[in-house]
């Protein structure tokens, strides 16, 4: 595995290593409706030293520790509309998609162009196994993208994450290398 994070591109994004001068878009769209709520790590509120000490990091933590953060950007305007991820666990083969997009960026079809990308990297790139994901199960629309990405449906995990203060539901997708081959 490179110790580069990787530069992709889909028909409309550009998914890249976000810049410093980006710091105070990530924190705007950050702080947007359902984002900390729908997602397991980011804080509410997210400030703009949050922004910073993340866009700071991110090489250094694919490097030591194999997340694979990319900022998603529209080709049109290179705007920056949301983050999508692949925690790499190279001792399995197994890559875990992450992933969030602005309101007014979503329903259109960004999250799932991005993650597919993503995972295609994952699969032809780093020579993964298996590429799986979870969200809780209130948010369809993130159960939605990955069923349409070609992870299925594994599993609901009763009560196996804290999010402030309540134990939720976790829904359970995956695909293997074979599969995915016989889908492209």
């Amino acid at each position: 595995m490179s110790n580069q994070l990787p530069h992709l591109s889909t028909p409309r994004l550009l998914l890249r290593v976000l810049k410093p001068h980006q710091a105070e878009r990530l924190c705007e769209l950050a702080n947007g409706p359902n984002i900390a709520e729908n997602t397991a790590s980011i804080p509410s509120p997210y400030t703009l030293q949050t922004a910073q000490e993340f866009i700071e990091g991110m090489q250094e933590k694919f490097r030591a520790t194999g997340l694979l953060s990319l900022g998603m950007h529209r080709r049109d305007d290179d705007g920056l509309i949301g983050v999508v991820s692949l925690r790499i666990n190279t001792a399995h083969g197994y890559g875990h998609l992450g992933g969030w997009v602005a309101a007014s960026e979503r329903n259109q079809g960004f999250a799932a162009e991005a993650a597919s990308a993503l995972m295609a990297y994952g699969f032809e790139a780093l020579g993964l196994h298996r590429v799986g994901s979870q969200c809780f199960s209130r948010n369809k629309e993130s159960a939605r993208v990955m069923e349409n990405i070609g992870l299925c449906y594994e599993g609901c995990l009763r009560g196996a994450f804290l999010k402030n203060g309540v134990h939720e539901d976790m829904l359970v997708f995956a695909t293997l290398r074979a599969d995915w081959e016989a889908r492209v």
